[in-house]
């Protein structure tokens, strides 16, 4: 994706971080983690030449959504925390965070991020849905359609983030700290947060599917939060 002349991405973030999705994110019971993900990934685009990266949704989380890794939660308020957290760590690493606010708009989502004065640059289908955005109150320094800039200027950030990151190491703290308890029942459920009963993990690895029937088995203590209610 280029953007006038400059480099950027919207590759989802568990292709770049295996597994590593905005519903992983969500899901953690520490939703700081959404800050290092956002450094690593970052890291990652920063090292290939991207300036940019367009990320998440201002959409909440809903029954049978089409795309719920894309998604963060079902509850608005977690949704725009972990939306800044990222973007912060995008930041940090020398990449400018573009929120992807195509598609569907949840209000509150929207609020909840002027309120914490986290109003990231965003990328909108047309001129209409920034107008619909700048109503609600949200404005921001850059505003971008596939395109080009609508509002500011797309420059590149100068820095970049050189502490050398174990890649494998925070994508495992991630997913551990992302195995969520849905209710009494069986099954362990991969990307699916759909169920009332079982456990939900973000991916197929089999340290964390053995990980995950031990919370079937009440030998061990789920880590994340439920992600859909």
């Amino acid at each position: 994706m280029i953007i006038d002349g400059v480099k950027g991405c919207d590759t989802p973030p568990q292709v770049i971080l295996k597994d590593i999705s905005m519903l992983c994110l969500g899901s953690s019971g520490n939703l700081t983690l959404a800050k290092k993900a956002g450094l690593v990934i970052g890291k990652i685009l920063k090292e290939k030449g991207f300036s940019f990266y367009v990320f998440g949704s201002l959409d909440i989380l809903r029954y049978k959504d089409p795309e719920p890794l894309k998604k963060v939660s079902s509850s608005p308020y977690i949704t725009a925390q972990v939306l800044q957290l990222f973007a912060e760590g995008l930041g940090d690493a020398g990449v400018v965070p573009i929120i992807d606010a195509r598609g569907n708009l949840n209000e509150e989502v929207v609020i909840s991020l002027i309120t914490r004065k986290a109003t990231f640059p965003i990328m909108v289908e047309d001129e209409g849905k920034y107008l619909k955005l700048k109503k609600l109150g949200y404005v921001t320094s850059l505003v971008v359609t596939e395109k080009g800039v609508l509002v500011g200027k797309l420059s590149p950030l100068r820095w970049k983030n050189t502490i050398p990151v174990d890649l494998e190491a925070v994508r495992e703290e991630i997913l551990k700290s992302s195995i969520v308890f849905l209710g009494k029942g069986k099954g362990v459920f991969i990307n699916d947060p759909f169920h009332e009963e079982g456990v939900l993990i973000f991916s197929d690895d089999a340290w964390l599917v053995e990980k995950a029937l031990e919370v079937l088995q009440g030998s061990s203590n789920p880590t994340g939060r439920v992600p859909f209610r």
